[in-house]
């Protein structure tokens, strides 16, 4: 009898979580939405229309703080109306807030409200126009920038070392976890977006809400703006990096490295200016990657150069031999498995100049020690 074919379910851990990310951003942001369109609806679409005010107070509401407790009635088309809504959205806060709004309704501003004209029903008696709605957006692009970010990993995308031949013996060509071009690119787009979204939004509430503004809009906006500072930082130092230091290359003499088994590393390291380079420095390390943060298992380091004057166009060359320790057994993750926890073993390239230190780092496969050959 054949056993049907058992289905890995670990590859779509990543997927699962990236799903998740989505549908939780998208549900938060899609409630602002729906808050924001019933707003700016209520405040552009409805018309005017008298009224008289029968009660106005201020009464504990139910999710804290206080509320405006009104009633008024109008009159449409003969037929009259009454309704105890003060404001287009639900409102409440610090007595002394909800005092002001009762003030309003006792003024002048109180005599008018504003109806829906497809059900007369339907009507409120101040513009006041509620920021929350659109915090809920914000939130939804902020949670969707953030838990993206844990798939940019090394190891989620790495490829397997390619042979080549030809040489005293095969060499493996290491691929990058991301050159500084990607880099840009990334958190340029990061930027664009968290910036470009986070305008449109924020426009719409001060363009399309009647004053005076609640003051949390202004502090929301102003940590979203300074929060955008940080890809756009790491944009510009992306940027300074490729403008000033080619993506290295790295080889290894063996496909997959064994525990408890020594490797030759070999790389190329090229600059695209003249530049100080303080050092480059070339690592085996391990690292266990859970999303969010990460714990160092193990690092081997050497130094290729140190205080050297490099000029445009050359290139650092060096080889050098690490040793995969077992002490800790922590074999890695296999390439093309989209989960998390997740265990990466890298070599890493560091180059630190008198300005900055930027790190490419390579995937490797490493594994358990060989098994012992039997005896014949």
């Amino acid at each position: 009898m054949q056993h049907p074919e058992r289905i890995d379910h670990k590859p779509m851990r990543i997927a699962a979580y990236i799903l998740f990310i989505v549908l939780a951003a998208a549900t938060i942001a899609g409630l602002g939405v729906r808050g924001v369109w019933r707003q700016h609806r209520m405040l552009t679409a409805y018309k005017q229309v008298p009224v008289s005010v029968q009660q106005n107070e201020v009464q504990p509401s139910r999710v804290g703080g206080f509320e405006p407790d009104v009633l008024f009635s109008y009159s449409i088309r003969g037929k009259t109306y009454e309704s105890t809504q003060a404001t287009p959205l639900g409102v409440h806060g610090a007595r002394e807030s909800i005092e002001a709004l009762t003030r309003r309704i006792r003024s002048e501003e109180g005599s008018t409200a504003y109806y829906n004209p497809s059900d007369p029903g339907q009507a409120f008696l101040l513009r006041v126009g509620r920021f929350y709605p659109y915090s809920l957006v914000l939130a939804g692009i902020v949670l969707l920038c953030i838990g993206l970010l844990p798939i940019r990993a090394g190891g989620v995308f790495a490829h397997e070392p390619v042979a080549i031949t030809g040489g005293p013996f095969d060499w493996y060509c290491l691929t990058p976890g991301g050159s500084y071009a990607d880099r840009v690119l990334g958190w340029s787009a990061v930027s664009v977006l968290w910036y470009m979204l986070g305008a449109v939004v924020l426009a719409h509430y001060y363009l399309y809400t009647p004053a005076p503004y609640e003051v949390k809009s202004g502090v929301v906006a102003a940590l979203y703006v300074v929060a955008g500072f940080w890809p756009a930082f790491r944009a510009v130092g992306a940027a300074g990096a490729a403008s000033r230091i080619g993506t290295p290359k790295a080889h290894m003499t063996q496909k997959v490295a064994h525990l408890s088994e020594q490797v030759i590393v070999r790389i190329e390291q090229p600059f695209l200016r003249d530049i100080l380079v303080r050092e480059v420095r070339v690592a085996l390390t391990c690292t266990r990657r859970n999303g969010l943060g990460s714990v160092r298992y193990y690092t081997s380091s050497q130094t290729a150069v140190e205080d050297r004057a490099v000029h445009a166009g050359e290139v650092i060359h060096g080889e050098f031999t690490f040793e995969v320790p077992d002490k800790k057994r922590h074999p890695s993750t296999p390439f093309s498995r989209w989960e998390y926890p997740r265990t990466d073993w890298l070599i890493e390239v560091t180059i630190h100049t008198a300005s900055s230190a930027v790190t490419v780092g390579f995937p490797i496969f490493a594994e358990n020690q060989k098994p012992a050959a039997k005896a014949a």
